[in-house]
């Protein structure tokens, strides 16, 4: 019994610490979002709206590599496809304004959220693995950020103007908002978490579940899985599916490199204590 009530109260702590982290982390979301709906105006044209029309960067960047290689300029006619969103649904601009503040925050309070995340696990990590907290925490931060910033300057804005002026019928597109955020979200949230692949990948090397061996054996597959996340992520297009397939094959190259920098290290640790005894 008394064993029994011990294991009972060790759960019930663990669940209690968890409880606070969670709290936590929703009070500094709540204070993002906050923060992000007093700045909506600027937000929306400025963030949200902004890769919709013919003046955001990667335009003026794609013409210009267009003129550079001899090809000419891509874009030719400016165009301002925020102008031609309409709402359908009576609650459609309300629940698309609380969805748009709500991730925003979340992008927003991601390190903060990563912090809590860290100091919950830190009590079951070796003093050794503790040390590289701030080297965890920076690069789960970076390699988010990353994925929601190639999101946002790359597929974005290209496969909207893509997807908006194809038009094969003669009958031309008309989109709503709510289906605009909620592209907006879908990208740029799974392309953010998609970005994590190498943090994924060092984290099951280290704690013995993957290989650089395995990544390398079945690198055939996993390029079939890449194509399948990509297809599923993004709308249903090649032109999107492309564009997202190449970084996420990147990535999983470099996580092959982390991989065998993980277990390199591995084997000259055993090694090491292998002399010692």
């Amino acid at each position: 019994m008394a064993k029994s009530s011990t294991s009972n109260m060790s759960f019930l702590a663990h669940v209690g610490e968890l409880r606070g982290h969670l709290v936590r982390s929703i009070l500094v979301l709540i204070i993002t979002s906050i923060a992000v709906a007093i700045y909506w105006d600027e937000l929306v044209e400025y963030v949200i709206m902004a890769p919709l029309k013919s003046t955001f960067p990667t335009f003026d960047i794609f013409n210009q590599f267009g003129e550079f290689t001899g090809f000419g300029k891509i874009y030719t006619e400016s165009f301002d496809i925020s102008k031609d969103l309409t709402n359908l649904n009576p609650s459609g601009q309300i629940t698309s304004q609380f969805f748009a503040v709500i991730v925003c925050g979340i992008i927003l309070a991601i390190p903060y959220i990563i912090y809590e995340l860290w100091r919950f696990v830190k009590p079951a990590l070796k003093e050794s693995e503790r040390k590289y907290a701030a080297f965890t925490i920076f690069a789960v931060t970076f390699f988010f950020v990353l994925g929601v910033l190639f999101s946002y300057y790359m597929l974005l804005p290209l496969c909207t103007q893509f997807l908006f002026t194809y038009d094969p019928f003669g009958v031309g597109n008309t989109w709503t908002l709510p289906s605009y955020i909620d592209l907006f979200v879908q990208l740029l949230l799974s392309m953010g978490v998609m970005f994590l692949m190498p943090v994924f990948v060092y984290f099951l090397t280290s704690i013995g579940i993957l290989t650089p061996k395995f990544l390398k054996e079945y690198r055939k597959h996993a390029f079939i899985v890449v194509l399948v996340i990509a297809a599923a992520i993004t709308p249903n297009d090649v032109y999107s599916m492309v564009l997202v397939t190449i970084p996420l094959w990147l990535l999983y190259e470099l996580s092959v490199l982390v991989s065998n920098s993980v277990y390199q290290k591995q084997l000259k640790s055993k090694s090491k204590d292998l002399v010692k005894n």
